[in-house]
């Protein structure tokens, strides 16, 4: 079996998965031909791809985290809001998952344009129990995090439809309300006394980050709950993953990059270390293109061949990464064409989400190219002033007006990111968020940062997409992963 998208939908081709609607009724079962009917069927559903069956994906066993019988009802309950039901649902999710053993989240996500929160819940549900379980969680407590993960969202059926699924950018009236669903789904479940405070917390504070700058309270970490720091992130994961109106989606090893990035100002370090032992980087069944223009689909990605994987080429040959004679190999994220496509979408991304005012980024690193580089990605977007020490942040600060951001290099010469945070702090009288850049990502230079309030950091080589959104989420508080 492998993942297709259906632009590659052919009549004659077998499906492998069967596909559902919204409302759970099975569509096209598994082991049925595609006609012409079929695929302009599921096109009009809104389907971005479909599992097929050929003789390249012969022995490709992809097996759902949960069963399809069990995530269509637990779709159902949430689209019902019915809590009693989600109980339910929530029981028999890490009963599966609990018989089974172990968590597979190999499975490419199928659902139409209509279904996103309800899927979105039943995934967050999923991914939550993934890390209970690894977190060695009993049953009871994973029972009660799972059921947090399916009501969370409940608050976002009172929100108009076409601010949920706006193309452009959210206005400052349409954003305020957006960020009500965490207290409105609260409001839903707060007098239910059959359900515990645990639950209620980490509904009401999922969107709430590590270093306090989340809502709907900005909590920071020391006062969250161990539910809330799981629901947050795997509500963001499953954010990022998937597709929307306004974004594209996140490839895994992206996605399992931004929390990472993050980890330790918007998510708690040990979550996302739980999370990630069951996140394949590269999903099984997933076509991938290598370094020397081969393509070909994933045929094992556990253990060491999560980075390294086994891949099946169209001519049938099969290659270790992992092994000594493929270490040259690797794996590109998308061909030419798919590059193209993502770079339009991104243009398309950066006009939604340019700030209604000019915003002036200060930029501080030793190296030139590096200077370079920022200012390509972002001087089309905002008044970039460069610099190449913190001396010369210093005396530029002295003399003209301070900037809304600072992205300061934390490894310089003579004065570091740190020392140079240090000396601005008390030569202004007010305070300016700042973005670290490093080439490490430890716990030493995470606690640096935490020490020193930093509004965040982001690793070189830069990945254009996450910094934008990191200066974005520093810069005006929105968010991607809604």
């Amino acid at each position: 079996m492998r993942y297709i998208p259906m632009e590659e939908a052919q009549a004659g081709m077998c499906l492998g998965y069967t596909l559902f609607d919204s409302y759970g009724r099975a569509l096209i079962h598994s082991g049925s031909i595609l006609t012409e009917q079929y695929i302009m069927k599921l096109e009009g559903y809104g389907f971005d791809g479909i599992y097929i069956d050929d003789e390249i994906s012969k022995g490709i066993e992809i097996e759902p985290a949960i069963s399809p019988e069990l995530r269509m009802q637990g779709m159902a309950y949430v689209r019902e809001m019915n809590i009693d039901k989600c109980k339910d649902v929530a029981k028999d999710i890490v009963g599966e998952i609990l018989k089974k053993g172990i968590v597979s989240l190999d499975l490419m996500d199928l659902r139409t344009y209509d279904d996103y929160t309800y899927a979105h819940s039943v995934n967050v549900a999923v991914l939550c129990c993934a890390i209970g379980f690894g977190m060695k969680m009993n049953q009871m407590k994973m029972e009660s995090l799972v059921l947090a993960a399916l009501l969370h969202d409940f608050g976002k059926q009172f929100i108009d439809s076409d601010i949920l699924n706006k193309k452009g950018r959210l206005t400052q009236e349409e954003y305020q309300i957006m960020k009500s669903h965490a207290e409105r789904s609260y409001e839903m479940i707060k007098e239910r006394i059959d359900l515990s405070a645990q639950i209620k917390t980490a509904v009401l504070h999922h969107h709430e980050n590590i270093d306090g700058s989340g809502y709907p309270k900005g909590i920071s970490g020391e006062e969250q709950t161990l539910f809330t720091r799981i629901l947050h992130v795997a509500d963001v994961y499953d954010a990022l993953i998937s597709k929307r109106p306004y974004k594209n989606p996140y490839s895994p090893m992206e996605a399992a990059e931004y929390l990472m990035g993050a980890s330790g100002i918007q998510f708690d370090m040990l979550v996302v270390d739980v999370l990630l032992k069951y996140i394949p980087l590269y999903q099984k069944g997933t076509k991938v293109v290598l370094n020397d223009g081969r393509e070909g689909i994933i045929v094992e990605n556990y253990g060491i061949h999560n980075l390294r994987p086994i891949i099946r080429l169209f001519d049938g040959q099969e290659l270790d990464l992992s092994d000594a004679t493929c270490l040259t190999l690797q794996i590109v994220n998308e061909t030419e064409e798919e590059l193209q496509v993502a770079r339009r979408s991104e243009e398309e991304r950066q006009k939604m989400i340019t700030p209604l005012q000019e915003y002036h980024i200060m930029v501080v690193d030793d190296i030139k190219t590096n200077l370079q580089v920022l200012r390509g990605i972002l001087e089309n977007q905002y008044k970039i002033t460069a610099l190449k020490s913190g001396q010369q942040a210093l005396g530029y600060l002295k003399n003209y007006p301070a900037p809304d951001l600072i992205i300061l290099d934390i490894d310089m010469p003579v004065m570091d990111g740190i020392e140079t945070t240090k000396r601005i702090q008390q030569q202004l009288d007010k305070e300016i968020p700042i973005l670290y850049v490093t080439a490490v990502s430890d716990m030493e230079t995470v606690l640096k940062c935490r020490k020193m309030n930093a509004a965040g950091y982001i690793l070189r080589p830069y990945n254009p997409t996450f910094l934008k959104a990191e200066m974005d989420r520093i810069l005006t508080g929105r968010r991607d992963t809604e």
